[in-house]
């Protein structure tokens, strides 16, 4: 029986970030979804040890939930870490290309705080 249509919700749950969102932003948010994977983690345990026994179709569901929100702040992550090298590659870019020639100043970007 599906409740609510929860193996479709824990299937298909993706992460959209904002395109320009710092790595900061990006690293909080995924701190944020692990953080609700402990939650549900930790309530799953209290379950178990107060009921001694739980329904095999509710465990499936809970731990598809759990592995989703893991997803999403794995992604997340990945997401900082490329923004991170990203604006790394950038500001090598900038120096060397500031070096060589005087001119304007390059654009600001989320690279810069």
């Amino acid at each position: 029986m599906n409740v609510f249509g929860e193996p479709w919700i824990t299937r298909h749950a993706t992460y959209f970030s904002n395109p320009n969102a710092n790595p900061e932003a990006l690293l909080n948010d995924a701190t944020e979804w692990l953080q609700y994977a402990r939650s549900q983690t930790h309530i799953l345990a209290e379950l178990v040890h107060e009921k001694g026994h739980i329904d095999a179709r509710r465990l499936t569901t809970i731990l598809e939930g759990i592995a989703a929100f893991i997803d999403m702040g794995m992604r997340c992550a990945t997401q900082a870490h490329l923004k991170m090298q990203w604006c790394q590659v950038q500001a090598e870019a900038g120096n060397q290309a500031r070096s060589s020639v005087v001119g304007p100043s390059p654009r600001r970007s989320h690279c810069q705080a």
